[in-house]
């Protein structure tokens, strides 16, 4: 019986003996796994951060490219505008090499020019011609002056010209002091002025009409019907009624005619 007992346990301690040596095999091999796993892991994060540093390499280039070709595009501009600039210069260093004769030129044609608006003026319809003709002798002071630049005396001029060129293309109420025939005095009046080819009066009891006549140099009277298109034309210029036709002697003879119908809107 103990014989028996004895074999079995020592078939017990074979079996215990080879469990443990199988054991270690196996948390070895977890081990293994383990560090392999670990290892891979890092090769990973390390890939990642390759990838992101790659990445990032990659858009700097982009930026820097794109920066050089705004650049260049740049400097493309720069040295259009500087060749223009340097035309520019060049054209101002000849016009500056021949200013001399230009202003010896310059001066007498600026002086005739304002003694021609002047003059014409005086021969245009009489209608605010005092006021128009302080105009002229303030640019003749002007133009005389040697503080004031050329440029600036022919803009003045320039200016006076277009004003009396607009005074041609426009339908106006004013009221003057104007003497009539044979008075003594001046009367206030109300004139309607149509363009450079009508100039009309009308009193202020609105009772006498009259209309100025280039070809005799005078004003000379309306009927009492053309009267009343004098008060009809005045009401459309002060935009008091609607467009209509009137019919009224021209200040201004035309060859075919001496009156014709004019339209005021």
């Amino acid at each position: 019986m103990n014989n028996k007992l004895a074999s079995l346990g020592g078939a017990l301690t074979l079996v215990l003996f080879s469990g443990l040596l199988q054991a270690q095999p196996d948390a070895s091999a977890r081990q293994v796994e383990a560090s392999s796993q670990q290892l891979a892991i890092k090769i990973q994060q390390q890939v990642e951060k390759l990838d992101a540093q790659r990445q990032a390499d990659f858009q700097e280039w982009r930026q820097v490219r794109r920066e050089l070709l705004l650049l260049e595009a740049y400097n493309q501009r720069q040295s259009q505008w500087n060749q223009r600039l340097q035309e520019q210069i060049t054209s101002l260093e000849e016009q500056l090499a021949s200013l001399d004769t230009t202003r010896e030129a310059l001066e007498p044609l600026l002086q005739q020019m304002a003694e021609r608006l002047g003059e014409f003026i005086q021969h245009d319809l009489p209608f605010r011609q005092d006021e128009r003709l302080f105009k002229v002798k303030s640019l003749s002071s002007l133009l005389a002056r040697v503080d004031v630049s050329h440029a600036e005396k022919l803009r003045q001029l320039l200016t006076a010209y277009r004003n009396e060129v607009e005074q041609g293309r426009s339908l106006e109420v004013s009221r003057e002091f104007l003497q009539l025939g044979d008075a003594k005095e001046k009367q206030r009046l109300t004139l309607l002025r149509v363009g450079r080819i009508g100039l009309y009066y009308l009193s202020e009891d609105e009772q006498k009409a009259g209309y100025w006549s280039a070809e005799k140099n005078t004003w000379l009277a309306l009927n009492s019907s053309q009267r009343q298109q004098v008060v009809r034309g005045l009401a459309l210029a002060e935009e008091r009624g609607l467009p209509e036709f009137l019919t009224l002697p021209l200040s201004v003879p035309l060859r075919t005619t001496a009156s014709t119908r004019l339209e005021a809107n």
